[in-house]
Protein backbone atom coordinates (compact mmCIF):
# COMPACT_ATOMS: atom_id res chain seq x y z
CA UNK A 1 0.00 0.00 0.00
CA UNK A 2 1.26 3.49 -0.85
CA UNK A 3 0.98 4.81 2.71
CA UNK A 4 3.41 2.28 4.11
CA UNK A 5 5.91 2.17 1.23
CA UNK A 6 6.76 5.90 1.08
CA UNK A 7 7.82 8.58 3.48
CA UNK A 8 4.96 10.82 2.38
CA UNK A 9 2.66 11.59 5.24
CA UNK A 10 -1.05 10.99 5.15
CA UNK A 11 -1.70 14.72 5.40
CA UNK A 12 0.41 15.43 2.33
CA UNK A 13 -1.46 12.78 0.37
CA UNK A 14 -4.82 14.15 1.48
CA UNK A 15 -3.69 17.68 0.60
CA UNK A 16 -2.63 16.52 -2.88
CA UNK A 17 -5.99 14.81 -3.39
CA UNK A 18 -7.82 17.94 -2.21
CA UNK A 19 -5.83 20.12 -4.65
CA UNK A 20 -6.52 17.73 -7.52
CA UNK A 21 -10.25 17.74 -6.74
CA UNK A 22 -10.17 21.54 -6.46
CA UNK A 23 -8.58 21.79 -9.91
CA UNK A 24 -11.07 19.32 -11.42
CA UNK A 25 -14.05 21.12 -9.87
CA UNK A 26 -12.93 24.57 -11.00
CA UNK A 27 -12.08 23.31 -14.49
CA UNK A 28 -15.47 21.65 -14.87
CA UNK A 29 -17.29 24.74 -13.61
CA UNK A 30 -15.32 26.97 -16.01
CA UNK A 31 -16.14 24.56 -18.85
CA UNK A 32 -19.83 24.35 -17.91
CA UNK A 33 -20.25 28.14 -17.80
CA UNK A 34 -18.46 28.63 -21.11
CA UNK A 35 -20.26 25.73 -22.79
CA UNK A 36 -23.69 26.96 -21.67
CA UNK A 37 -22.86 30.44 -22.95
CA UNK A 38 -21.61 28.90 -26.20
CA UNK A 39 -24.91 27.05 -26.61
CA UNK A 40 -26.82 30.31 -26.16
CA UNK A 41 -24.58 32.06 -28.71
CA UNK A 42 -24.99 29.13 -31.13
CA UNK A 43 -28.78 29.33 -30.75
CA UNK A 44 -28.59 33.05 -31.50
CA UNK A 45 -26.45 32.30 -34.56
CA UNK A 46 -28.76 29.62 -35.99
CA UNK A 47 -32.13 31.06 -35.01
CA UNK A 48 -31.60 34.79 -35.42
CA UNK A 49 -28.37 35.75 -37.15
CA UNK A 50 -28.26 33.41 -40.14
CA UNK A 51 -31.91 33.62 -41.29
CA UNK A 52 -32.32 37.36 -40.87
CA UNK A 53 -28.99 38.45 -42.37
CA UNK A 54 -28.75 35.63 -44.96
CA UNK A 55 -25.31 34.61 -43.79
CA UNK A 56 -23.60 31.34 -44.65
CA UNK A 57 -22.34 29.00 -41.94
CA UNK A 58 -18.70 30.22 -42.05
CA UNK A 59 -19.76 33.87 -42.11
CA UNK A 60 -21.98 33.43 -39.08
CA UNK A 61 -19.20 31.58 -37.23
CA UNK A 62 -16.81 34.45 -37.91
CA UNK A 63 -19.38 36.95 -36.61
CA UNK A 64 -19.99 35.05 -33.37
CA UNK A 65 -16.37 34.08 -32.54
CA UNK A 66 -15.67 37.43 -30.82
CA UNK A 67 -18.73 36.81 -28.64
CA UNK A 68 -17.31 33.40 -27.65
CA UNK A 69 -13.96 34.99 -26.83
CA UNK A 70 -15.53 37.75 -24.77
CA UNK A 71 -17.66 35.24 -22.87
CA UNK A 72 -14.59 33.10 -22.16
CA UNK A 73 -12.67 36.12 -20.85
CA UNK A 74 -15.55 37.13 -18.61
CA UNK A 75 -16.07 33.60 -17.24
CA UNK A 76 -12.34 33.13 -16.62
CA UNK A 77 -12.23 36.42 -14.75
CA UNK A 78 -15.33 35.41 -12.78
CA UNK A 79 -13.69 32.13 -11.80
CA UNK A 80 -10.44 33.79 -10.73
CA UNK A 81 -12.17 36.46 -8.65
CA UNK A 82 -15.02 34.40 -7.22
CA UNK A 83 -12.94 31.37 -6.20
CA UNK A 84 -9.80 33.39 -5.37
CA UNK A 85 -7.59 31.23 -7.55
CA UNK A 86 -3.96 31.90 -6.55
CA UNK A 87 -1.49 33.53 -8.92
CA UNK A 88 0.36 30.29 -9.60
CA UNK A 89 0.85 29.82 -13.33
CA UNK A 90 0.89 26.03 -13.24
CA UNK A 91 -2.23 25.91 -11.12
CA UNK A 92 -4.16 28.17 -13.47
CA UNK A 93 -2.78 26.37 -16.51
CA UNK A 94 -3.98 23.06 -15.06
CA UNK A 95 -7.48 24.50 -14.60
CA UNK A 96 -7.58 25.95 -18.12
CA UNK A 97 -6.03 22.85 -19.71
CA UNK A 98 -8.48 20.48 -18.06
CA UNK A 99 -11.38 22.77 -19.02
CA UNK A 100 -10.03 22.69 -22.58
CA UNK A 101 -10.04 18.88 -22.51
CA UNK A 102 -13.67 18.95 -21.33
CA UNK A 103 -14.56 21.43 -24.08
CA UNK A 104 -12.83 19.45 -26.84
CA UNK A 105 -14.56 16.29 -25.70
CA UNK A 106 -17.95 18.05 -25.74
CA UNK A 107 -17.29 19.65 -29.14
CA UNK A 108 -16.15 16.41 -30.76
CA UNK A 109 -18.96 14.39 -29.20
CA UNK A 110 -21.55 16.95 -30.30
CA UNK A 111 -20.09 17.13 -33.79
CA UNK A 112 -20.04 13.36 -34.24
CA UNK A 113 -23.43 12.66 -32.67
CA UNK A 114 -25.41 15.61 -34.05
CA UNK A 115 -24.04 15.61 -37.58
CA UNK A 116 -25.98 12.97 -39.53
CA UNK A 117 -23.56 12.47 -42.43
CA UNK A 118 -20.66 11.22 -40.31
CA UNK A 119 -17.36 12.51 -39.05
CA UNK A 120 -15.57 12.63 -42.41
CA UNK A 121 -18.24 14.82 -44.02
CA UNK A 122 -18.29 17.00 -40.89
CA UNK A 123 -14.53 17.54 -41.14
CA UNK A 124 -14.41 18.08 -44.92
CA UNK A 125 -17.33 20.53 -44.97
CA UNK A 126 -15.76 22.78 -42.34
CA UNK A 127 -14.40 26.10 -43.57
CA UNK A 128 -10.63 26.26 -42.91
CA UNK A 129 -10.62 29.92 -41.87
CA UNK A 130 -13.50 29.55 -39.43
CA UNK A 131 -12.04 26.29 -38.10
CA UNK A 132 -8.61 27.87 -37.62
CA UNK A 133 -10.02 30.87 -35.80
CA UNK A 134 -12.27 28.57 -33.75
CA UNK A 135 -9.24 26.50 -32.74
CA UNK A 136 -7.44 29.72 -31.76
CA UNK A 137 -10.39 30.76 -29.59
CA UNK A 138 -10.39 27.28 -27.99
CA UNK A 139 -6.66 27.57 -27.30
CA UNK A 140 -7.22 30.99 -25.74
CA UNK A 141 -10.04 29.44 -23.69
CA UNK A 142 -7.56 26.98 -22.20
CA UNK A 143 -4.90 29.61 -21.58
CA UNK A 144 -7.24 32.36 -20.35
CA UNK A 145 -6.96 31.73 -16.57
CA UNK A 146 -3.18 31.98 -16.87
CA UNK A 147 -3.28 34.93 -19.30
CA UNK A 148 -5.33 36.91 -16.80
CA UNK A 149 -2.31 36.90 -14.48
CA UNK A 150 -0.69 39.50 -16.72
CA UNK A 151 -3.67 41.83 -16.14
CA UNK A 152 -3.70 41.36 -12.38
CA UNK A 153 -1.51 43.37 -10.07
CA UNK A 154 1.18 41.82 -7.92
CA UNK A 155 -0.64 42.56 -4.67
CA UNK A 156 -4.07 43.61 -3.61
CA UNK A 157 -4.72 46.41 -1.12
CA UNK A 158 -3.99 44.11 1.84
CA UNK A 159 -0.93 42.50 0.27
CA UNK A 160 -2.39 38.99 0.46
CA UNK A 161 -2.41 37.96 -3.20
CA UNK A 162 1.35 37.78 -3.66
CA UNK A 163 2.59 34.90 -1.52
CA UNK A 164 5.84 33.85 -3.18
CA UNK A 165 4.61 30.62 -4.81
CA UNK A 166 4.40 31.98 -8.37
CA UNK A 167 7.61 30.27 -9.43
CA UNK A 168 6.58 26.94 -7.91
CA UNK A 169 5.55 24.26 -10.46
CA UNK A 170 2.13 22.66 -10.15
CA UNK A 171 3.73 19.23 -9.64
CA UNK A 172 5.24 20.47 -6.41
CA UNK A 173 1.77 21.26 -5.11
CA UNK A 174 0.08 18.13 -6.37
Amino acid sequence: MILFETTTSVFELLWDIALALFIIRLAFFYFALSFATGCIIAWFRFARLMPINHLTQPQSELVTLPMFLLANILWARFMVVNYEIPRVGGFRLAIGGLALVFMLFAELTGGIVLYEKGITEWIWETDPLAAGLGATVLLLFGLMPMLLMSLEQETDELGETYHGHEKKPVTAAV
